[in-house]
């Protein structure tokens, strides 16, 4: 699984807007807008365990996303399993 937990917009000289968005088998979502002069970062809390694309509109500055990757636990018989130390 994949945890995004950030987005923000790279250096721009121009005022810019970026439509961030996901896309998950055939369906494409919006997650949320980048201003320039607004809210150059968004945080949010989207959990991902499927193949999934990321993209955004703006021509002038790149995003980035940030987040972290998370091992499913092992299951048996519908019990997670944890080994303690």
């Amino acid at each position: 699984m994949l945890h995004l937990s950030q987005a923000a917009l790279g250096e721009s000289k121009k005022s810019d807007n970026a439509l961030m968005n996901v896309k998950i088998y055939d369906q494409k979502l919006a997650i949320g807008t980048l201003s320039v002069d607004k809210n150059p970062h968004i945080q949010f809390d989207l959990v991902f365990d499927k193949e999934f694309k990321l993209s955004h509109t703006s021509k002038t500055t790149s995003v980035f996303f940030t987040g972290y990757k998370v091992e499913q636990p092992f299951e048996e018989d519908g019990y997670p399993f944890l080994a303690l130390n």
